[in-house]
């Protein structure tokens, strides 16, 4: 028996890890589900938002692939990841979330493998993406939009979540461009906090894959900083590849770990967070953690300059990352100021929570 298998792709904070949480909520009774996610980070956030979310289900498997993309160095850790998951579960379908960063071209390459090929049907391809985005040509263009492009290029359905937060307008011109891709996409879907059909995973794929400019290097590798211990606070992590870059904590110091952060200077942190970072000669591509506060604990995202929190239920130490560019300047040296910066106010938020 074969394992239906669909790549979920969306550019960063598009909402992919959202779509993934509705879709696994709607999985057939019966149906073994699991699910590779892949963060540039290292700490990752998005594994610990999709393990808390089945409380009473039967349990979804969950795989982690944190540090870089995993459609760069040959693919190895997807391969190994893949194998392993269908080897011990033998699920009915996989889902594979790759970093927002990722392109999806190696990764469907590496799934047509001889090994791979003859264990998984490959179903759609289906890209989550922000209507809000800036279309080409709009005088707006940003060094990744070539990631963005080739993603939806790539796709057969395309999601275009937080349809609630897009003037009627603007959607009608996303949609309009997006069909003037090809190959044709099977669907066009508006979506709210990802609530999307799952029959969408069935449909057809496209038989034509364009040939994507902006893809990664083959060869391409993270650079992992040695992770730093803070007293008190936790453990720091940091990793680099190019000129993008990801500054990440575990709060798992016995003095933190299941300490509560003060909420109101979570919130401030999270307002500031970009002006922090460009301060920095960097760009916020994304933040987002999972805090116990004292209003409760909270999944908290910075993405295209909205915040957002909400409630969440996870075990294991609370955890905060942010990814930035730093194209106009120094990628080590502005993690370095930023973490300062950053561990500050966490330090101070964990410390006045403690103290009342």
């Amino acid at each position: 028996m074969t394992t239906r298998c669909n790549l979920i792709t969306g550019f960063l904070g598009a909402g992919k890890t959202t779509l993934i949480r509705q879709l696994l909520s709607r999985r057939p009774a019966g149906e073994r589900w699991a699910v590779i996610v892949n963060e540039f980070g290292i700490v990752g956030i998005d594994g610990t938002t999709l393990g808390a979310v089945q409380p009473g289900a039967s349990p979804v498997e969950l795989r982690e692939v944190a540090g870089g993309c995993i459609c760069c160095a040959a693919n190895v850790p997807l391969r190994v990841a893949v194998t392993d998951v269908l080897r011990r579960v033998r699920p009915d379908r996989l889902l594979l979330e790759p970093s927002g960063l990722g392109h999806p071209a190696a990764i469907l390459s590496t799934l047509a493998e001889p090994g791979l090929a003859k264990a998984l049907s490959v179903g759609a391809v289906v890209c989550v993406a922000d209507p809000r985005h800036p279309l080409p040509g709009s005088g707006h263009d940003d060094p990744l939009d070539d990631t963005w492009r080739d993603q939806l290029a790539m796709a057969d359905v395309v999601v275009a979540n937080k349809r609630d937060l897009v003037d009627d307008e603007r959607y009608r011109a996303f949609a309009a461009w997006v069909e003037s891709l090809y190959p044709p996409k099977q669907a066009i879907v508006p979506a709210v906090e990802g609530q999307v059909p799952a029959a969408l995973l069935d449909m057809p794929r496209a038989r034509w894959r364009p040939v994507l400019a902006g893809s990664h290097a083959a060869g391409t590798t993270l650079e992992r900083e040695p992770a730093c211990d803070l007293p008190g606070l936790g453990t720091r992590h940091a990793a680099l590849s190019g000129t993008t870059a990801s500054v990440g904590w575990l709060f798992d110091d016995p003095c933190s770990e299941r300490a509560a952060f003060d909420a109101e200077r979570i919130d401030r942190l999270m307002t500031s967070l970009s002006g922090i970072v460009s301060a920095s000669s960097a760009r916020l591509l994304r933040a987002k953690g999972a805090l116990r506060t004292d209003h409760g604990t909270r999944l908290i995202e910075w993405s295209a300059a909205q915040v957002r929190s909400s409630p969440l239920v996870f075990t294991g130490p609370a955890r905060f990352e942010l990814l930035f560019d730093a194209s106009e300047g120094d990628a080590k040296t502005a993690a370095s100021a930023i973490a300062g910066a950053v561990a500050a106010v966490l330090r101070d938020a964990l410390a006045v929570a403690q103290a009342r």
